[in-house]
């Protein structure tokens, strides 16, 4: 698919203040008319009304809604470059237009963007790249080439800018209902991010957790409780706060495989996201200090 040109965010900001400005305009002439009525001045009222020219004063929602198809195309694209672009203008939009034109869109559409998140960067995988070995000269070394570290890399950054454009929708309250009906796969996506080995998703996945943890602080600490305390087992369990409280351990009962954690039922199968005692420790301690949900 060739690269294809993206609508600039900048030209729906102009439509948004476009509109804003005729409801201001309305208001204006609304006040002009009350006025020319108290007056008993009809006849500049009547010229008032024959000189006003039709307008539409809804343009923002319906030329989103003509665009918003080219966006869900564009996350498809094979080029890393521009998927990263879609999402950063995907990020805008959504804020100037508010997010409860875009609950029922990015639960339809939203498997588009979070498929983005469920293979790890440096695990061979087909989005972007063809499965098949490449021909090998006699000569070549078959180890990782540079063209596989592009592609690593490249795969890294638009996974990082799928996670700031949650992090973003998340923290702007006019954006945030935009993702309440894929909030529990969101959550399982980045709290399996976070926990796990790969370096270079950390801090963009604790700006997403930090965002979803603002929508809904209960589920991002239990997922990843249900994580900590797994690991910890029954080593320095923090008894009840309060003695009407239960146990941690009749709160979140041990998992007995990886299928059975919370966030994979929620967040759905990942591949290459190895979880990291080290980071499980550093995300829950973060998210448990700021929210104290059992202390």
């Amino acid at each position: 698919m060739a690269f294809m040109n993206l609508p600039d965010f900048s030209g729906l900001l102009a439509i948004a203040k476009v509109e804003a400005a005729y409801k201001h305009e309305r208001g204006i002439k609304e006040a002009i008319e009350e006025a020319l009525e108290s007056l008993s001045l009809y006849q500049l009222k009547d010229t008032l009304e024959a000189t006003e020219e039709e307008a539409d004063e809804n343009r923002l929602l319906p030329a989103m809604n003509k665009i918003w198809p080219f966006l869900v195309t564009c996350i498809q694209n094979r080029n890393p470059v521009a998927v990263r672009r879609c999402l950063n203008v995907i990020s805008n939009v959504v804020q100037i237009c508010g997010g409860d034109f875009f609950t029922r869109r990015f639960h339809t559409d939203g498997t588009h963007f979070w498929k983005l998140l469920t293979t790890s960067p440096f695990r061979k995988m087909s989005n972007f790249k063809d499965e098949k070995t490449p021909l090998q000269l006699p000569y070549r070394n078959s180890s990782v080439t540079s063209e596989d570290s592009l592609a690593e890399t490249s795969y890294l950054k638009v996974q990082i800018a799928v996670l700031n454009m949650v992090a973003d929708l998340c923290s702007n309250k006019r954006s945030a209902t935009a993702l309440e009906l894929v909030l529990k796969k969101l959550c399982g996506l980045a709290v399996g991010i976070a926990c796990s080995n790969v370096a270079g998703l950390r801090d963009a996945s604790f700006n997403a957790l930090h965002g979803l943890a603002s929508i809904d602080p209960d589920l991002v600490w239990l997922l990843l409780a249900d994580i900590y305390y797994s690991i910890k087992k029954n080593d320095a369990l923090p008894p009840p706060p309060r003695p009407d409280l239960p146990e941690i351990s009749e709160i979140i009962p041990l998992p007995s495989s990886l299928k059975e954690y919370l966030y994979v039922q929620y967040g759905g199968q990942s591949y290459g996201f190895d979880m990291d005692l080290a980071s499980v420790e550093f995300a829950f301690t973060k998210i448990d200090s700021q929210y104290q949900m059992y202390s």
